[in-house]
């Protein structure tokens, strides 16, 4: 009886097999009548997982940021990484950790890596819990001695929902510690050439350090001569921000990202570099040091100051600034793009792509002169080479962002697909700004099967959009001029002072202030790729008609410097506290008959109040406060001052490495820019009234830039216009009546 229960149970279970297995995914294409294609059979690339990678010799960390975020359906990010000789021969891994939104499908979504535009491996992304290691092999013969491109690829796919809002909900991150080249070899750290400083690369936080040795920075030619100095080394480190130490000893210990720099005669050389004493002796000397240690160590000396400053030609000649050797954070090409000319978006490393999402996004960046003068009135042309499929349906649009601000968008209105061949989109050119711009192109696809959203159509859904990287970026002819102050001018391309052969710049007798000094004047390097002639000077010695720098922190300030700038530390008598003490029960808004029905029609014709002004406002003074404050204005005499200040030394020091930050930098402007310690992104005060600076006196850049100021300045040019008609009939009535019949 036993044995027949026994039998029966285990003939029950078989029978129960198929009724417990899995069910099959809900399916609705009965209902919605669309028939999804057979899935595309995928061939796997093997990639080896390797979450604790064995420990390598010799360890570069590759990006120079924190960390890079992947957003959106298809996102690329491309880095340049350095390598001398040695290390380019040398077998190497990549590994890189990440972690993805939960919402990434790992069924359809992947991560590849290219290093010199060859393909080194693609894995599916699927960390949403935990960051996931990944470490494959370089091929040989890949790397090569000096820049090398790394281009980072992501293409991601909602796990349940076809709709273009899904899509930004979708994100992978990495961080500066989990991008890494590992070497075997024991031998190849280390730097013994000039040309390959560059390679000192990043440290774990995605920034390079520079530990200066030098001697007494409070002397004016110490100073002037490091100045110098350390923007020679800032470009040919090929690096956006170095961070800036002072430092009495050489590092005991090499670090990824850190380069010992010392600076000295040759008779104030440290003890582990005696033996250069004679070298240095007879004439300028720069070199890459062997210690012990292993730590780079570059070393700039000579008999005498003046040939110390010499000493630097050698390093920029040995390590230029060229196309050829571009920045670490610059992995696509940046033009610089003059009036009238074209480019393809291929050349921007907008390449052609085949897309099967709902958000198509790419980018390309390119640079602008600091004098451009058209964003009030011109306009950029896209020529886009584009098609779509007849599954895109009305609704869908291109839209074009500049520098983070919606500039166009066009939608697709024919609903059978479409050939976009030189399609020309104009693109007004109201956020472009002098020095790097950033241009966006997002195209929303509204389709007929994404509404209905079969189970897996996020990943299996054919190709509905091609962008062509033929397309092509035209710009008219712009205004060149300059409306100062403007401190994008000056963190786009150090302008004005790169014009200049001799930049006064007065520093405060500390060693934050020499710090904060030596971190702004390489970051000013870093941006232009020119060197600012910089001379350390007196307070009484700065004229009001020349270009001046002033860092140092507030308390060391005069109030005459303070009141030429425009800020105010409260201290009495300082700038503006008459005007606070009036002010304080001010309102913020402009007493106006009708405002309501005024706001109405202003928003109708695209227009603000202040469009309206015919008399300046006068600028208000900037408080100091808790933040770090960059200051510009111009004098009356001609020159252009700005001061770089803090409470107090120490925020002095961590408020430029805040501002040097390129996604800070890229945001300072006006004629203020601050920022505290716990602020995400930079405050900045407009200058009331800008002095117009025009650089080309041709008919041709006149009418330009007549044009752009009249199109700032509306109530001006009405009154213009209004007077030429009020002459032009005073001139036909004085013709009239000469030739009139008299009776």
């Amino acid at each position: 009886m036993i044995d027949r229960t026994l039998l029966a149970g285990l003939l029950l279970s078989v029978a129960m097999v198929p009724a417990l297995a899995q069910p099959a995914p809900f399916d609705m294409t009965p209902e919605s009548g669309l028939v999804p294609p057979a899935p595309i059979p995928t061939v796997p690339v093997p990639v080896e997982v390797a979450p604790e990678p064995a420990p390598a010799v010799h360890t570069r960390y590759l990006l120079p940021t924190p960390s890079v975020r992947l957003a959106g359906e298809e996102s690329r990010h491309a880095i340049v990484f350095y390598l001398t000789q040695a290390e380019a021969e040398s077998a190497a891994r990549l590994s890189l950790s990440y972690l993805n939104a939960v919402m990434v499908a790992p069924e359809f979504s992947s991560l590849g890596f290219s290093i010199n535009q060859t393909s080194v491996s693609r894995t599916p992304i699927a960390a949403s819990s935990a960051r996931s290691a990944v470490s494959v092999g370089i091929p040989a013969g890949l790397l090569r001695p000096g820049p090398n491109i790394l281009e980072i690829h992501a293409s991601q796919r909602h796990r349940t929902d076809c709709t273009i809002q899904s899509t930004y909900e979708l994100w992978t991150d990495l961080t500066s510690d989990g991008l890494q080249l590992h070497f075997d070899s024991p031998e190849i750290a280390g730097i013994s050439q000039l040309a390959d400083l560059a390679a000192v690369g990043v440290g774990v936080d995605g920034h390079t350090r520079l530990r200066v040795l030098a001697g007494d920075l409070g002397d004016a030619q110490t100073m002037s001569a490091a100045l110098r100095l350390i923007q020679q080394m800032a470009i040919a480190l090929r690096v956006a921000d170095p961070r800036i130490e002072i430092v009495d000893a050489l590092s005991a210990t090499a670090e990824p990202g850190v380069l010992d720099v010392v600076i000295g005669t040759a008779q104030s050389l440290p003890a582990e570099l005696a033996e250069m004493s004679g070298a240095a002796a007879s004439g300028p000397l720069v070199t890459m040091a062997s210690l012990a240690s292993g730590a780079p160590t570059l070393v700039l000396s000579g008999p005498d100051w003046a040939s110390i400053a010499r000493s630097g030609n050698d390093l920029v000649a040995a390590a230029p600034a060229s196309s050829s050797r571009p920045r670490v954070d610059l992995g696509y090409p940046v033009p610089l793009m003059e009036g009238g000319s074209a480019i393809e978006l291929a050349a921007l490393g907008a390449n052609t792509v085949e897309f099967n999402g709902r958000r198509f996004t790419t980018r390309f960046q390119f640079e602008l002169p600091p004098d451009f003068y058209s964003y009030r009135y011109g306009n950029a042309e896209l020529a886009l080479d584009a098609a779509y499929s007849s599954d895109v349906q009305p609704g869908s649009e291109i839209d074009i962002y500049t520098n983070g601000q919606i500039a166009s968008a066009t939608p697709l209105l024919q609903t059978d697909g479409g050939l976009l061949r030189n399609t020309i989109i104009r693109v007004p050119m109201t956020n472009l700004r002098p020095g790097r711009n950033e241009v966006d192109i997002a195209v929303n696809l509204n389709t007929t099967s994404d509404q209905a959203c079969p189970v897996g159509w996020t990943g299996d859904a054919p190709t509905r959009f091609v962008f062509s990287g033929s397309s092509k970026l035209r710009l008219s002819e712009y205004a060149r001029a300059a409306a100062l102050p403007d401190l994008r001018l000056l963190t786009g391309a150090a302008w004005p002072y790169v014009l200049d052969e001799d930049v006064p710049i007065a520093v405060g007798q500390d060693t934050e202030s020499e710090t904060a000094a030596l971190t702004l004047a390489a970051r000013l390097a870093t941006a232009s790729g020119k060197i600012t002639p910089l001379t350390v000077t007196s307070d009484t010695q700065l004229a009001a008609d020349r270009n001046v720098l002033v860092v140092k922190p507030v308390a060391s300030i005069t109030g005459d410097i303070l009141a030429r700038t425009g800020l105010s530390d409260g201290r009495a008598g300082g700038i503006g506290r008459d005007a606070s003490v009036l002010d304080q029960f001010a309102s913020e808004t402009i007493a106006r008959p009708l405002p309501g029905a005024l706001d109405w029609f202003l928003d109708r014709v695209g227009l603000q109040i202040d469009d309206l002004r015919v008399l300046p406002e006068r600028d208000q003074a900037v408080g100091i406060n808790n933040s770090v404050v960059l200051a510009q204005a111009r004098q009356s005499e001609g020159g252009i001052w700005t001061v770089l200040t803090a409470a107090d030394g120490p925020r002095l020091v961590s408020g430029i490495n805040q501002l040097v930050e390129t996604r800070h930098w890229r945001e300072i402007n006006g004629r203020a820019s601050t920022i505290a310690p716990t602020d995400e992104t930079i405050t900045a005060t407009s200058a009331a009234n800008p002095v117009l600076d025009v650089t080309s006196f041709s008919l041709t850049n006149l009418r330009l830039v007549a044009a752009n100021w009249f199109s700032a300045n509306i109530l001006m040019f009405t009154a213009l216009i209004t007077a030429a008609c009020v002459l032009l009939m005073i001139a036909t009535s004085l013709m009239l009546k000469q030739l009139g019949r008299r009776q």
